[in-house]
Formats: C-alpha cells, sequence, structure tokens
C-alpha cells in the first residue's frame, strides 16, 4: 500500500488560464469546474498530486491519465482505477487530498 498527500492554498489556483485547466482536468472535470468553482478546481488538483506521490514512477502519468469524479453520495472517486482511494477536504483558503494505493 501506498499513500500520498497533498495540500494546496486556493488562492494560487484563482487565475489559472485555459491552457492550465487543459493540462489538469479531463472535459468531464473542466465541465464540473464550471459548475462549482474554484474549490472543485482545487480539489482535482491536490488529489491527482496526491495520486502522484503515491504511485512509484510518476514520470510515467500525467495529470489526465486520472479523472476524479463524484459518487451519488459525494465521494470522489478515480473513474477506472478502484486500487485508488481518495480523500478530498476543503477548510477556508486550504485543500487537501489524500490517496491510497493498494498494489
Amino acid at each position: 500500500m501506498n499513500i500520498g498527500c497533498d495540500i494546496v492554498e486556493n488562492k494560487r489556483l484563482e487565475k489559472k488560464d485555459k491552457r492550465f485547466l487543459d493540462l489538469v482536468l479531463t472535459k468531464k472535470e473542466q465541465e464540473e469546474y464550471k459548475k462549482r468553482g474554484l474549490s472543485y478546481l482545487c480539489g482535482r488538483f491536490a488529489a491527482k498530486e496526491a495520486i502522484m506521490k503515491a504511485l512509484p514512477n510518476t514520470k510515467n502519468y500525467h495529470f489526465l491519465d486520472f479523472e476524479i469524479l463524484n459518487k451519488e453520495d459525494g465521494s470522489p472517486y478515480c473513474v477506472g482505477k478502484d486500487f485508488i482511494k481518495l480523500s478530498i477536504s476543503h477548510e477556508k483558503d486550504y485543500t487537501m487530498a489524500i490517496a491510497i494505493i493498494n498494489d
């Protein structure tokens, strides 16, 4: 089992442009970001960073290799990668995520 954690100061991502969004968010994630705003972007960014920290050989992966959506109960999951467990938390100016990889 591998664990990765990341924290983001939300204001760092406030003024990110379309190019950044295209590098970090899949099309479905971008659609949801338009509805939910900055906290959604921060959560996805932190979660993908946490995943990368938990995976061996992260040079082989890119942000778009991971699509993070929400189940009906609101919990995040990584599409098609059931071996990755995620938790995303928001608190005022910060967002953090934890990824657990069962190998």
